[in-house]
């Protein structure tokens, strides 16, 4: 009884395995996406009140910058601090206001300072700090330059405490080598801003704050006792990455969901902190509500296969039994069991029609090729009828490939076959005659044509016999739905025991005609003088340089030099190194890396080379080949670009005094092609190699003609890096509108007033 059910069990087993596991698997992956998809909103949440606070906090940055912009430029305030002389005057008193009054309306501002050349001239605290902390930040703001205002400061107040605040100056530095002439400083009670920039709304349990580059918490909303977790700050301002998402565990407070970004200018941290499980807390209904699905869905799922299982087991056992009686060795089961003996035989039976189809296929064509035609003869039937008395009528061997279109008006069925079947009329017809044809059809695309002479001298004639092949070819073309076709010709022989080697003569001679571009028959006569040698490894290796160097629209110009180099060589050596070409792009497109390819896959890629029948489908796979790797590439290089171009950048501003200095010597350096370098130069700074080169130098030069007057123009020139004082002299006037001397007259007339 169980031997009867066995067949019965097994369905139900594995009806009931795969309806559970693929109920399984689906509530998985939708427990998963839920829980992401929440996590991601919670995320997109925060990130957008980050992004909405650091442009606020921007903002006001903006503002005090925009004060002491203004404060510089008050030609009272400017003159104190050129002089040092802060006597009272009507004017200066009104500059004075001006600057008590933006404290006055401006809460978070605390303390203005006007700045000499020395020290402090003149400054307005509402919180002072004491004398030392004021000498210090006058070094600080006259040694910085424009572009770190604003910057953070642990500032030493009057009562001995200190606190961090932000500072906002300007100096008028906008280089290193600038000149200090005094500046205007205000800085930021950070305290007082973060009442600005947060606010604390009950039943909110989300945290913000604003951490130093160093990870040092400068505001926040909330209060004030409840830090946040230093060892997460640390990480965060420790890491490399400038905005995502982590899930911090604390003692205190439990798993949370950090997110984070840093400020493009300044290197502030702006964070988020959510409670990881106020984050998550839709997911536990909905996994309440898959749990009771997914048992339900399991259930109907049994039940089914039970019933299935039921209805099937006879009928199919029983087939299975007659299938393993078929050899007629065994008797079928009475009850229908022996699953594993019946699929057994049917692998058998399947292996053994593939190697009898093969061995027919194969076969076939030999066969027709070598066979007579009657017994007792020795000409093979393939060849046509020899005349009477004619003992060396001379043959040759034509194997024409066709390429049909897959569209509506393409002939199909018995009307294609004996469109096909007409071309030995059809060859005849076009030799005027003159010789005789019989044809094999190994497949409805291809034929094999044998031409034989019924006049002699009929395939002698070099000139009228490539063009009657050509003729055919053009009469092929025209048929409807016939895209392309091909013919490979053997030569020409009186011995019809070589009938084999010509098929295959004929055969390497149509391989030949994918390599080259437009050539529709291939001669044997031709394949003669190609290259037996392989192909130099210089041709591949131009193509994976156009990779490399990023060249996408000299792809096509690469595959079809390499294809026209190809073409010359035998198909064998040719196949060989397209597909190692091949097995070497398809490396750079899976990992960038560019050694050469494994034997496995240089196999592969030759049998598929060798399967492919015209020019264009080999140059459209090479071409789709090498646009994978070339995107791989860029996707890689756009790593390291910019790191490539702030090292050319660094380099030209500390070599702009060498004459040689030139854009081949600069990325002969860096290891990459002139174009991709003058290409990365421009996308950086948005001028050309030659007018950045210009701008450093003229930079550098303007600064040495004021602060090194016993030079003359010759040798400023000289040290900018120009050999020709003329030449310096009106690249100068067409930048800055003045011939150098003037321009140094001018700053020392400025100097004496």
């Amino acid at each position: 009884m169980f031997k009867e059910r066995q067949l019965q069990i097994r369905f139900f087993i594995s009806l009931s395995l795969i309806s559970i596991c693929s109920v399984l698997v689906l509530a998985t992956a939708l427990y998963f996406w839920f829980r992401e998809k929440t996590i991601d909103h919670v995320n997109q949440t925060n990130e957008s009140v980050l992004l909405n606070t650091e442009t606020v906090f921007t903002k006001y940055m903006d503002m005090v910058q925009k004060y002491t912009m203004g404060f510089y430029g008050n030609p009272n305030i400017n003159t104190v601090m050129q002089s040092g002389d802060n006597s009272w005057s009507d004017q200066l008193y009104g500059a004075l206001s001006q600057v008590r009054g933006t404290l006055s309306v401006n809460a978070f501002l605390e303390n203005a300072y006007i700045m000499g050349s020395s020290e402090p001239v003149m400054m307005f605290e509402n919180n002072p700090l004491d004398e030392t902390a004021k000498q210090e930040l006058f070094k600080l703001v006259s040694g910085s330059v424009i572009k770190q205002s604003p910057f953070v400061w642990n500032a030493a107040r009057n009562d001995g405490t200190r606190e961090s605040v932000m500072v906002a100056f300007y100096n008028d530095r906008a280089f290193d080598s600038s000149a200090y002439n005094g500046a205007i400083a205000l800085t930021v009670n950070l305290r007082k801003l973060q009442a600005n920039l947060f606010t604390d709304e009950g039943g909110d349990d989300t945290r913000y704050a604003v951490a130093n580059r160093d990870g040092t918490v400068l505001m926040q909303n909330g209060a004030a006792n409840t830090a946040f977790d230093e060892e997460m700050l640390q990480r965060i301002a420790e890491g490399t990455s400038k905005s995502g998402t982590l899930v911090w565990e604390s003692e205190e407070s439990g798993k949370l969901l950090i997110t984070y970004r840093q400020a493009q200018t300044g290197g502030l941290w702006f964070l988020s902190e959510t409670s990881y499980q106020n984050s998550i807390r839709d997911i536990s209904n909905a996994l309440r509500f898959m749990t009771v699905l997914c048992l339900s869905l399991m259930a109907a799922a049994a039940a089914v296969a039970a019933f299935v299982s039921h209805r099937l087991y006879k009928p199919i056992g029983t087939l299975f039994g007659s299938i393993r009686s078929l050899p007629g060795e065994r008797a079928a089961f009475a009850h229908g069991t022996g699953f594993e003996e019946a699929s057994r035989e049917l692998d058998r039976f399947a292996e053994q029609y593939k190697a009898l189809k093969r061995e027919n296929e194969d076969g076939a064509l030999l066969r027709w090729l070598t066979s007579p035609e009657r017994a007792g003869e020795q000409q093979p039937a393939a060849l046509p009828r020899m005349r009477e008395g004619a003992d060396h009528t001379a043959f040759c061997v034509a194997v024409l490939q066709l390429t049909r279109m897959d569209s509506a008006g393409v002939l199909q069925g018995e009307t294609w076959s004996e469109l096909v079947r007409s071309l030995p009329q059809i060859a005849e017809r076009l030799f005027n005659g003159t010789v005789s044809c019989r044809a094999f059809f190994p497949h409805r695309e291809a034929a094999v044509l044998i031409v034989s002479e019924t006049e002699p001298g009929s395939l002698a004639q070099p000139n009228a016999y490539r063009e009657h092949w050509e003729q055919l070819v053009y009469q092929v073309r025209s048929w409807p739905g016939v895209s392309s076709c091909c013919i490979g010709v053997s030569s020409a022989s009186t011995d019809s025991g070589r009938l084999k080697q010509l098929y295959e003569e004929a055969s390497d001679c149509l391989q030949v005609l994918k390599f080259q571009y437009r050539v529709p028959v291939g001669y044997a006569e031709d394949l003669q003088h190609a290259s037996r040698e392989p192909l130099p490894d210089n041709v591949a290796e131009s193509v994976l340089q156009v990779i490399r160097n990023q060249e996408h629209e000299l792809i096509p110009r690469a595959v079809e030099r390499l294809l026209a180099a190809a073409g010359a060589c035998r198909a064998e050596q040719a196949a060989i190194a397209l597909s190692r070409l091949a097995g070497d792009l398809e490396r750079i497109a899976e990992s960038g890396m560019t050694e050469r390819a494994a034997r496995r896959d240089v196999v592969e890629h030759y049998q598929q080379i060798w399967r492919m029948r015209t020019y264009e489908e080999l140059r459209a796979w090479l071409e789709q080949l090498c646009a994978q790797a070339y995107e791989r590439m860029k996707e890689l290089n756009t790593v390291h670009t910019r790191h490539v171009a702030d090292e050319a950048i660094a380099y030209i501003r500390a070599h702009y005094g060498n004459p040689a200095l030139s854009l081949n010597s600069l990325a002969e350096k860096l290891a990459i092609s002139p174009s991709y370098l003058s290409k990365l130069i421009t996308e950086a700074t948005g001028a050309s190699f030659p007018d950045f080169v210009n701008w450093v130098r003229l930079e550098h030069a303007r600064d040495i003609l004021t602060t090194e007057l016993e030079l003359d123009i010759k040798e400023v020139a000289e040290r900018s890096g120009y050999n020709s004082s003329t030449y310096f002299t009106t690249l100068f006037k067409k930048r800055y509108g003045v011939t150098p001397s003037k321009w140094r007259l001018s700053h020392i007339l400025q100097q004496r007033n």
